[in-house]
């Protein structure tokens, strides 16, 4: 027996739409008010085909919904072409985790020694209780060791704080080198702690007691309790695995997307910096991805000077400490389109003036090879900087030392690591004469 009564004005249609109509009326037999799917007159079917039309196709088949990856996002469009990014995560090699010594699992408060009379109010006003307080001032518990008072929470007072009052805490300890974690901890950026290790090899029980211990460094999630975790590895083996998680950082991946579309001498242009840098290099390359069958995108990577592409991902080797300091932030950015880097860069004081001598101060929007500084507010000093490649892209290392790596990252994510305190700012620079002081490559 069919659902639907055969109507005047339904009966010129053809088959196919008759059969569309059954379709629909299957889809909808649980909508109220269309009682088992009846379609008695025009306005049923008007209110029916309403009611699906979010749910089916002009084919009366149900669209899946489209779920959006997460991880995979395009910037805006520009000069610089469609660029699909999506984060990775990287750890440093356990060949290079395991060179260094593991921490002491005995939770360690650090502060100057002349700071001892004003700890009972800082701790009381940070909502430490009484109890916790008397038991870290004990004398008979602190020690005093080249100007600096050394206090040992006990762990599970150091796990009952709360996440407002550790940050309070751990934002004054960050001031005192001791401290090393707090100076430098665990940055997540734009993710949970949860997501942030989801695909590490951390058991999920360890993973609920760094998000127990975490806190907030501004627009950040901190961890600097490493120490204090290793107390829950099972083994040897698992405790190096978590201090090499700890060195998980995030990363872009960028390729550019290109067809026969794309305006390849507009994209060409901008990765040349409009002089021809490495276009007899670039363009072939552009062209043949366009004319080939099933490919369709080509690493970021391919666009970039050679030492950006031998750098990009990886950690520093130990061979780069032969001049007595890694590389850092400063030295990455000023060496950003030569083919050998120029160590005298290391130099803070060199580095400055040829900064001061090639290049000018310039305010958004950035571009291709423009040298972000992020500046002290109150000294002018540069305390980070990255070099900027397209719509908020940025190339950047995050620290001079083994277990930073070289990086593709937003913008606005290395802001949340290095502006969190408030009293810092951006400024470009771009380099007054690219011609002269670019090497051919």
């Amino acid at each position: 027996m069919s659902l639907f009564r055969e109507s005047p004005l339904l009966h010129p249609l053809s088959a196919s739409f008759r059969c569309l109509f059954c379709v629909l009326g299957v889809v909808a037999g649980s909508h109220a008010p269309l009682v088992h799917g009846q379609i008695n007159d025009l306005n049923d079917l008007r209110q029916l085909l309403s009611q699906n039309e979010r749910t089916t196709t002009s084919t009366g088949v149900a669209t899946p919904a489209v779920v959006q990856n997460p991880n995979t996002f395009y910037t805006s469009p520009g000069p610089w072409g469609k660029l699909r990014c999506s984060y990775i995560y990287l750890e440093a090699p356990k060949s290079l985790v395991d060179s260094f010594p593991l921490p002491n699992t005995r939770p360690r408060w650090t502060f100057p020694e002349e700071a001892l009379p004003k700890l009972p109010d800082f701790f009381r006003k940070a909502s430490l209780s009484e109890a916790l307080i008397t038991l870290l001032l004990d004398p008979s518990q602190v020690v005093k060791e080249n100007g600096y008072a050394h206090l040992f929470p006990p762990l599970p007072d150091l796990e009952a704080i709360s996440a407002e009052t550790r940050a309070i805490i751990y934002t004054e300890l960050s001031k005192y080198p001791p401290n090393e974690f707090c100076v430098d901890p665990v940055l997540i950026v734009g993710q949970t702690v949860a997501e942030w290790y989801r695909t590490s090899k951390l058991r999920p029980g360890i993973i609920s007691k760094i998000e127990q211990l975490s806190y907030k460094r501004g627009d950040t999630i901190a961890f600097s309790d490493v120490g204090a975790i290793l107390n829950y590895a099972e083994s040897d083996s698992e405790a190096r695995a978590i201090f090499k998680a700890f060195t998980r950082t995030r990363s872009l991946m960028v390729k550019v997307e290109v067809d026969h579309n794309t305006n390849v001498d507009e994209l060409v242009s901008y990765w040349t910096l409009g002089m021809g840098l490495r276009r007899k290099d670039i363009e072939p390359l552009v062209q043949s991805i366009i004319d080939t069958d099933g490919v369709e995108a080509l690493p970021l990577s391919h666009l970039l000077p050679s030492l950006v592409r031998k750098l990009m991902y990886t950690y520093p080797g130990l061979d780069l400490a032969k001049h007595g300091m890694l590389p850092d932030c400063h030295w990455t950015s000023l060496n950003f389109f030569n083919y050998e880097p120029h160590e005298y860069l290391l130099d803070s004081r060199l580095a400055t003036s040829a900064v001061l001598e090639n290049f000018e101060p310039v305010e958004p929007p950035y571009k291709y090879g423009d040298v972000l500084f992020f500046l002290s507010n109150s000294t002018g000093d540069a305390f980070h900087s990255c070099v900027h490649l397209a719509d908020g892209i940025v190339f950047t290392k995050n620290g001079r030392n083994l277990l930073s790596p070289w990086l593709l990252m937003k913008l606005e994510d290395v802001s949340k690591i290095y502006l969190y305190r408030g009293d810092g700012r951006i400024q470009g620079f771009r380099r007054k004469n690219p011609d002269a002081s670019i090497p051919s490559q």
